[in-house]
């Protein structure tokens, strides 16, 4: 029975060897494609390289002195128009769908804004 262990432990052995050279060679050739092949963009480069540190007083000074201008983040009211009608044509009534209010009866909202109404009214074919 000793040849047959013994035989047994160099297999295994060998397989942990081989198996071993066999990682360690395919890390080392991924570390020398990830060397080979990596490259930095032209825009990353230009991104990368280090600005200035004098900056000219003067340009600070007047950035410091401009006025600053606060935003109004209202909307002009606007006055809804009613188209006028074509000449030679009959105007025909639109069917308002149930639960659609109607532009001509909403109260106007309070506020300063108020924005141009909306359309509801669908045509006759629903769309």
């Amino acid at each position: 029975m000793k040849p047959k262990q013994h035989r047994l432990q160099k297999d295994i052995l060998f397989i942990a060897i081989s198996s071993f050279i066999v990682i360690v060679a395919w890390i080392g050739f991924n570390l020398y494609h990830i060397y080979v092949t990596t490259t930095i963009s032209e825009d990353l480069q230009i991104a990368l390289t280090p600005i200035n540190p004098v900056f000219d007083p003067q340009t600070i000074q007047q950035l410091r002195s401009r006025e600053n201008i606060n935003p109004m983040f209202e909307m002009q009211k606007i006055a809804a128009t009613p188209t006028p009608p074509l000449p030679n044509s009959t105007p025909s009534p639109t069917p308002l769908i149930s639960g659609a209010p109607d532009v001509t009866t909403q109260p106007e909202a309070s506020g300063t804004a108020q924005t141009a109404p909306v359309n509801t009214l669908l045509n006759k074919s629903g769309q």
